[in-house]
């Protein structure tokens, strides 16, 4: 018998990963993955987090998941704050396990970004195909 192979997959800063992607989609040439940016709370009322952040942000301005977005401003005051959607978000969530449920009828949903997948079966056809 084969061993079971569970695998957890995770979407890297999912809420700006998804809102890009969307913009992409819809005309915008600006990709928010490659600047430093960050979804978060409300520019106009300077409320809110840090809920999702670029790889440029992390590296440039050190940003944290869960930091307020007045700090952030205050030391970087140029980074592009945009407000989250979580209507979009949740879609493509449902959409991701969708996907990973295309090639494993064994998907535990974690949260929101993240799941394990039962890969065993998939595992076991590709050795029968290549024996």
């Amino acid at each position: 018998m084969a061993d079971t192979i569970f695998m957890h997959i995770d979407v890297n800063s999912a809420f700006l990963s998804w809102e890009a992607a969307w913009r992409l989609q819809h005309g915008d040439t600006l990709d928010l993955r490659k600047i430093p940016s960050v979804v978060g709370g409300s520019q106009a009322t300077r409320h809110g987090i840090v809920l999702a952040k670029s790889v440029p942000a992390k590296k440039m301005y050190n940003v944290q998941t869960g930091e307020p977005i007045a700090q952030l401003k205050r030391r970087a005051p140029k980074i592009i704050v945009v407000p989250p959607r979580y209507d979009l978000y949740l879609e493509a969530s449902r959409a991701f396990i969708e996907l990973l449920r295309d090639y494993s009828p064994e998907v535990d949903q974690f949260s929101v970004d993240e799941a394990f997948v039962d890969f065993t079966g998939i595992l076991q056809s590709f050795v029968r195909t290549i024996s």
